[in-house]
């Protein structure tokens, strides 16, 4: 196998967790989907598996800085939530909580997609959302109210640093009409911290497999309000529905079977005014993956004349239902 060069720091820290020998020959190649990691995928003659580095810069076009103890709390929520379902989170291999290393198991793309690659693709399936619901409202009502998961995810500077200020804050300078409706979800967002939350809920971390998804990428991981996560999975839906607009129907319809699901387990708060949360949240980050720090990068300029005009539908009509929402998210494309 060919030799390549991981980062002198991952290849000791390989070594250190006991995943290659010293002088073992083996393959690596590096992942470059993300934006907040440096990532490998390392392959010897015993095992694979993934291994990544948290960076202090993400690489985008914006200066956008986060701390890298992150990857501790990715760490933590793995090993956390692995307790309530085996199959839907990865196995950690190794951990160095000072130089930010985190190992991994590998998912074998034969067996496991990418469900962001399946829906830019076009294979929508209905139960895909239906699955992905389950564990996520799972997850979301077995740490609702529990102290001890509170205080263990008490990661505000890093969801503040990679959610609040690129996606909210930044954004907002652009649509100062809707100020009030920025302040809102602000405001919502810290007085509606109830769970564990992933903080980076989204198809680009979730791989569909035969027994079950399985839920990576927790950087983000904290004690939140679990309408971010359910929002921020759902924009990649509607994103994608503008982007192969002559199947928008078959978004929809997962969107309706994605969000039906989770909210009938809702069980720790009114449906209705988690619902109205919800939808107040949904515009902005529309309008967040237009003109924040992390803008879609499939986009031309038609897609997103037509998303921000959706975000403005959203907006400006007010809407507080989910029937109003599935019918103004319709009307967009005519």
């Amino acid at each position: 196998m060919k030799i390549n060069s991981l980062p002198r720091e991952i290849y000791t820290s390989c070594i250190d967790f006991g995943l290659l020998d010293f002088d073992e020959k083996f393959k690596s190649i590096k992942i470059t989907d993300g934006v907040s990691s440096d990532i490998w995928y390392v392959k010897s003659k015993l095992r694979e598996f993934c291994v990544k580095r948290a960076l202090a810069k993400l690489t985008v076009k914006e200066d956008w800085f986060a701390p890298v103890n992150r990857s501790n709390f990715e760490a933590e929520y793995f090993k956390t939530c692995k307790n309530i379902n085996k199959l839907a989170f990865p196995k950690i291999l190794g951990h160095d909580k000072k130089k930010y290393i985190l190992a991994m198991n590998w998912y074998n793309k034969d067996q496991y997609k990418l469900w962001k690659s399946s829906l830019l693709k076009k294979y929508i399936e209905t139960k895909d959302g239906k699955r992905v619901a389950e564990i996520l409202v799972k997850k979301h009502a077995h740490f609702f109210n529990k102290k001890a998961i509170k205080d263990k995810f008490s990661n505000d500077k890093t969801f503040h640093a990679i959610r609040i200020e690129p996606y909210i804050l930044f954004t907002s300078n652009s649509y100062p009409q809707y100020k009030k409706l920025f302040d809102k979800n602000l405001d919502n967002l810290s007085k509606n911290k109830k769970t564990l939350i992933h903080g980076d809920f989204s198809p680009k971390n979730i791989l569909i497999g035969k027994d079950s998804p399985v839920i990576l990428d927790a950087e983000t991981a904290c004690w939140g309000d679990p309408v971010f996560d359910l929002a921020f999975c759902n924009n990649h839906i509607i994103l994608k529905s503008i982007l192969n607009f002559e199947i928008k129907d078959k978004y929809i319809s997962l969107s309706k079977c994605f969000l039906d699901t989770y909210i009938s387990f809702l069980n720790w708060e009114n449906k209705d005014e988690f619902t109205e949360r919800f939808l107040s949240l949904v515009p902005i980050f529309i309008l967040a993956r237009l003109d924040g720090k992390s803008p879609v990068e499939y986009f031309q300029k038609g897609h997103i004349e037509r998303s921000r005009g959706l975000a403005k539908k959203l907006i400006e009509n007010n809407v507080k239902t989910l029937s109003h929402y599935f019918q103004t998210w319709n009307d967009c494309f005519e």
